[in-house]
C-alpha cells in the first residue's frame, strides 16, 4: 500500500462553535488533541460530522489555520472537502495542504445529477487546479445517501488511472459490509475505510484499511479496542445499540449532545442551522441507551 500510514480509526470530529456561529478553534484543538490520545490515527474535520457543507471554504481555510497556530499536529488531519464548486474545492485542497495536513477526502461535486464520465472529469479538474501548488493525497468519499453520487468499482478504476498515486483511499459511507469488502478486494492498493463502525470487524478480515467515522467522538477507546481485535463481539454488539440510539438521536446532533454531556461542557452541543440541538426526552433516552450499553465516560 502506498499509503501505508493511513489506517486505523479516523476521528470523523465535531465542529464547536461560538454563540456567534464562527468555529471554536480552541475547543476544536482541545478535542482533536483529546482524540488523538485515545489513539485515533487522525483526525477528519469539517466532514459530514463536523458539518462542513454548512461552511463556507474562508471560514474553513480560516479555521484550519487558526488550529496550527494552536499547535494542533496538522500532519495528523485529514479534512473534508465538501462543496459542489469546483473553484472553491481547489482552494480548499490547497489550503489543507498548505496547512500542513496529511490528506484530503474529497466528496464528489453534488447537486447536479451526471454521468460517471462526468463526475471523474470534475477530479481530471481539481488536479488539474491544484497539481502547480500541492500534489497532496486524496481520499474519495463515498456517501451517495447524501451526495447523489456512487463510487463504483469502475468510477474509481477510471479515476486512479488517470492520477495514478495522487489516489490513496476510499471512505465508504454506504453501510454496505459487502461493497466495502468488494472495495478493499478490488482495490488492494488503496487504503479503504468503513464509515460504519458495525462494518468494521468485516472489512478488517478483508483487507480493509480502517474507519472513518463520527462515532469516536464519544466512543474513540472502544472503536481503536474494536480495531486492534475485530473478534471483540461484545464491543461491536455494544457499538450496534450505540448507532442506533444516535441515528434515532439525529446522528451528529446526538453525537455533540452526548459529546457536551460527558465533558461537562454544554458549549460543545450546539450546532449551525438548519441542524436543531438536541434536548429534553431525546437527550434523556439517547444516555439511558448509552449507559444500558455499558458506557464509562472516564474509561
Amino acid at each position: 500500500m502506498a499509503a501505508s500510514d493511513l489506517k486505523g480509526v479516523i476521528a470523523a470530529s465535531i465542529t464547536p462553535f461560538t454563540p456567534d456561529l464562527d468555529v471554536d478553534v480552541k475547543r476544536l484543538a482541545h478535542h482533536c488533541a483529546d482524540l488523538l490520545s485515545a489513539s485515533c490515527s487522525f483526525v477528519s474535520t469539517f466532514g459530514t460530522t463536523g458539518e462542513g457543507a454548512s461552511l463556507s471554504t474562508r471560514e474553513k481555510l480560516s479555521a484550519l489555520k487558526a488550529l496550527k497556530a494552536e499547535g494542533a499536529d496538522m500532519s495528523r488531519q485529514i479534512p473534508g472537502v465538501m462543496t459542489p464548486t469546483l473553484d472553491d474545492a481547489a482552494e480548499m485542497v490547497v489550503g489543507i495542504a498548505e496547512a500542513g495536513c496529511r490528506a484530503a477526502l474529497v466528496l464528489p461535486p453534488y447537486y447536479y445529477g451526471t454521468s460517471e464520465e462526468g463526475i471523474a472529469s470534475w477530479y481530471d479538474a481539481l488536479i488539474e487546479r491544484t497539481q502547480s501548488a500541492t500534489s497532496i493525497d486524496i481520499l474519495l468519499y463515498n456517501i451517495p445517501q447524501l451526495s447523489r453520487i456512487r463510487f463504483t468499482a469502475d468510477l474509481i478504476k477510471t479515476i486512479v488511472s488517470r492520477h495514478g498515486s495522487r489516489i490513496v483511499g476510499v471512505k465508504d459511507s454506504t453501510g454496505d459490509a459487502d461493497n466495502g469488502v468488494m472495495l478493499a478486494r478490488t482495490f488492494p492498493e488503496l487504503a479503504i475505510f468503513t464509515g460504519d463502525d458495525r462494518v468494521l470487524p468485516t472489512l478488517l478480515n478483508n483487507g480493509g484499511a480502517g474507519m472513518i467515522g463520527g462515532m469516536p467522538n464519544v466512543f474513540a477507546r472502544d472503536l481503536v479496542s474494536l480495531y486492534n481485535n475485530p473478534a471483540d463481539a461484545d464491543t461491536l454488539a455494544k457499538q450496534t445499540q450505540r448507532i442506533l440510539a444516535v441515528d434515532k438521536g439525529g446522528s451528529l446532533v446526538a453525537l455533540k449532545a452526548a459529546l457536551a454531556h460527558y465533558s461537562g461542557d454544554p458549549e460543545l452541543a450546539r450546532v449551525l442551522p438548519p441542524l436543531k440541538m438536541l434536548e429534553g426526552q431525546g437527550l434523556t433516552e439517547l444516555l439511558a441507551s448509552f449507559s444500558q450499553s455499558g458506557f464509562n465516560a472516564a474509561s
